[in-house]
């Protein structure tokens, strides 16, 4: 008979999967998530996508909307992340309670801050997360607190954005943060930063092979926002491996723009 216990082991088993992937520097593709809608969850659940990223930065996801889509991820077995708006240990740790499978976090710019952030998401090892089973990540309580502290620990990934100046020049030190599973580079954020008016500057392509140099080194998967996929195979050389390809509003942007231009392509002939 299928017990409580197995059935949280079966529902922690698809963030164990992406973390080992994450760690073992697979190629993993995503997407961002702007829309606050559980459903746009389930229809990009069945595309294939490794994994998806709600993006409560820049998106107007709030909790109850972050409960829907994560819900709408667990009900289809696909670990979703959740890049949180700013560093801070209570976004972090509301987002791993309602069911995250990890964190993207925003503006790490420095490794005391990688080491706060890390910190927010674990629960051993000089961890400072909040403990509750009572949320969706404990089962609503069905969890033991053994249990569950060494299952958040094993499956939570944690990543940090690198996406300014003063990040890059520290990505070798914030790469050797222990816990600190992938670095992502945030393009446009750095660009800004670097004073540059456009992703494919030179400047930012150096700082982008740089963090990848870092990372390389250190061990970690590297990570990176492209607008498309056609962006992949000259980072993937660099040593990315995690790569979020647009969002699902540039999605639905090309497919309709595809619709019409097959229509008028259908008229002319």
């Amino acid at each position: 008979m299928k017990t409580a216990l197995d059935s949280l082991q079966a529902d922690t088993a698809p963030a164990a999967r992406m973390r080992q992937r994450i760690l073992a520097r697979d190629r993993l593709l995503a997407t961002f998530v702007k829309t606050t809608s559980h459903q746009t969850v389930e229809v990009l659940a069945a595309t294939g996508l490794d994994t998806l990223v709600l993006d409560a930065e820049h998106a107007p996801f709030g909790p109850e909307s972050l409960d829907r889509s994560l819900l709408a991820a667990h009900a289809c077995s696909l670990p979703v992340l959740v890049r949180v708006p700013y560093p801070r240990a209570a976004a972090i740790q509301q987002a791993l309670d309602l069911g995250a499978a990890g964190v993207m976090v925003p503006h790490v710019d420095d490794a005391r801050i990688a080491s706060e952030v890390v910190r927010a998401a674990r629960y051993g090892q000089g961890g400072s997360r909040g403990f509750s089973n009572s949320s969706r990540a404990g089962g609503y309580g069905t969890r033991g607190m053994a249990e569950h502290l060494r299952a958040s620990d094993a499956h939570t990934t944690v990543i940090v954005q690198i996406e300014s100046a003063q990040a890059v020049a520290e990505a070798a030190a914030i790469a050797a943060v222990p816990g600190v599973d992938c670095l992502f580079v945030g393009p446009a954020d750095l660009a800004v930063s670097l004073g540059a008016r456009g992703l494919d500057d030179p400047r930012v392509t150096a700082a982008v092979a740089a963090v990848s140099a870092a990372g390389r080194a250190a061990g970690r998967a590297v990570g990176c926002f492209v607008p498309d996929v056609r962006a992949v195979p000259l980072l993937a050389a660099q040593g990315v491996s995690f790569f979020v390809v647009g969002s699902d509003q540039a999605l639905l942007r090309h497919a309709a723009r595809q619709v019409m231009a097959d229509a008028t392509e259908s008229e002319a002939a």
